[in-house]
């Protein structure tokens, strides 16, 4: 019996340490997974998958390589490669079958998740997400990080010599891909918040403080038509911002001032700036308010111990 249970105890001690193992491999490979998903949303791999899914079909690889102009012959067998991995992060699914050769091949179809990295109208797509976060420009920083941890200061200004926002100013791609990211970004967040937080009733001018393209005052001011919005923000941002009824647009500088209005909001903001900056700006907040005024502030919340968990 004691042989048997030590046998036991070295059975599961290596399981374990195989379980560890491929964990800190999933790890040391993570960055694989993006750079693999943005090939697949520039091919639109996920865009050709869609269009049969509603048939309730699922392609080859080979079926897939004949909607791209590739003068590859590999090009199927490199997209099964890529849609391999994106099955095995749960963004397509994957059927295994055997063809009248008896060889075995694969069919994906999109999963629910994989909807996400479809090009939408309806403003629901993390593809900029995907292509901003992916994008050389954001990559950089992160070989600073050390650097930054060891001498003080933050990785992107050691990259490139400036605050984000000063980059942006002065770089026309990188702002367009942040103002559509966070464009995007906020239909998903607003409709959801929209659903339940009533505290836009009453309200007749509202501010919105770094409000980029003014699409969170679009949907707020579509659900509360009574609010007049003044969505604020640097005059390179609102410069591209579209017209939106009821909403006026307006550039400036929030650490110098910020538009007087019933009520100031800011999505998103305050984690960009240390407490000094954000100190600064509240007090401009508190000054461009009457007495009754209210600051509505929605950003993320970290839980004070980490979680494996990834929707905390």
């Amino acid at each position: 019996m004691a042989f048997t249970l030590g046998n036991q105890n070295i059975t599961s001690n290596l399981e374990e340490e195989e379980k560890c193992y491929f964990q800190a491999m999933k790890v040391a490979t993570s960055t694989v997974l993006p750079m693999v998903l943005k090939a697949a949303v520039d091919l639109d791999l996920l865009e050709i998958i869609a269009k049969a899914t509603p048939e309730g079909r699922k392609l080859s690889p080979i079926e897939i390589a004949s909607h791209l102009p590739a003068k590859n012959s590999d090009a199927p067998s490199i997209i099964d490669r890529i849609l391999r991995v994106l099955a095995s992060h749960s963004l397509l699914t994957c059927d295994v079958v055997t063809d009248e050769d008896g060889c075995a091949q694969r069919l994906y179809g999109l999963s629910p998740i994989g909807r996400y990295f479809l090009h939408n109208d309806n403003g629901i797509s993390l593809i900029p997400s995907l292509l901003l976060s992916s994008h050389k420009t954001f990559i950089e920083p992160w070989y600073y990080l050390k650097e930054a941890t060891l001498e003080g200061g933050t990785p992107f200004i050691k990259a490139y010599g400036m605050h984000f926002f000063e980059f942006s100013a002065k770089n026309g791609e990188v702002n367009a891909q942040f103002n559509n990211t966070m464009s995007n970004l906020t239909v998903i967040v607003m409709n959801k918040i929209l659903e339940k937080y009533k505290g836009f009733e009453g309200i007749n001018l509202l501010v919105d403080v770094g409000g980029g393209l003014g699409t969170n005052l679009n949907l707020i001011v579509s659900k509360y038509p009574q609010i007049k919005g003044i969505n604020f923000d640097l005059p390179h941002v609102v410069k591209d911002a579209p017209h939106y009824p009821g909403i006026n647009h307006i550039g400036g500088d929030m650490f110098i001032e910020v538009p007087h209005g019933d009520v100031i909001f800011m999505k998103w903001i305050l984690h960009d700036w240390d407490d000094d900056r954000c100190l600064k700006l509240l007090k401009n907040c508190y000054n461009a308010l009457p007495e009754s005024g209210k600051v509505i502030v929605i950003g993320p919340i970290v839980p004070e111990s980490p979680s494996t968990d990834n929707c905390d």
